[in-house]
């Protein structure tokens, strides 16, 4: 198969942003999309492959050329959901960076990630101090272009309960009226939105690291 820019790959597809990557990563806009995941699921459109992997063995690309692909990294949990903090730490920060490493590696030369408003490695907060080390990271590798999406509270149908986020999210929206100007970061948004923002900037050029915060994503009007 021969790849070029058009192609991506797509690291956490079953997540609630992967799932909306899948739907929009069709062939008007990558050619070739490999969909990284630890069990099967289904594609979404005729130009994706899915490829098992546990994240620690890495699938062969040697028979292909993936130099100048983009990487979609949509990998992410909750702490209960982990376990325990050594185990979130593991999965938002280590595995989030050593996917990137990789596909570095093989020749990806723009990484598109998802990360969390408020990210900060001098967090008190283990959620966001994770997500901010993550992120110093991810820009220590030298990507030729590093795009850094910061969402508020996501919105969208997601497999699992998560009752604290449902509630929020209700809350969220009778504050909307409210949240303008400088509280616009604060507004819930759709993880459609955000996919549709790591679509178009994973596929444009721009600055060596792209940070997107959450009223930036949510006022994005694709053309």
């Amino acid at each position: 198969m021969n790849t070029s820019q058009t192609s991506a790959l797509v690291a956490g597809s079953t997540g609630l942003i992967g799932t909306a990557l899948m739907h929009r990563l069709n062939p008007s806009t990558f050619a070739s999309v490999w969909l990284l995941g630890r069990r099967e699921f289904s594609v979404s459109h005729p130009n994706q492959q899915m490829i098992l992997t546990d994240f620690t063995h890495w699938p062969d690309f040697s028979a292909m050329n993936l130099r100048g692909a983009t990487l979609f990294c949509a990998l992410g949990t909750t702490l209960k959901k982990a376990g325990s903090s050594k185990a979130f730490v593991a999965l938002d920060r280590d595995l989030v960076v050593n996917t990137a490493h990789w596909a570095r590696d093989q020749g990806v030369r723009c990484c598109v990630v998802v990360s969390s408003m408020g990210a900060n490695p001098q967090s008190r907060q283990l959620y966001l101090r994770t997500k901010g080390e993550a992120e110093q990271e991810l820009i220590a590798l030298g990507f030729d272009r590093l795009v850094i999406m910061r969402p508020s509270l996501l919105l969208g149908h997601r497999e699992e309960s998560r009752p604290g986020e449902r509630i929020a999210m209700a809350v969220g929206a009778m504050l909307k009226p409210l949240l303008a100007g400088p509280l616009l970061k604060y507004r819930p948004v759709s993880a459609d939105q955000v996919a549709a923002v790591m679509v178009t900037a994973g596929r444009n050029a721009g600055p060596a690291v792209d940070i997107w915060e959450s009223d930036r994503i949510s006022q994005y009007r694709s053309d």
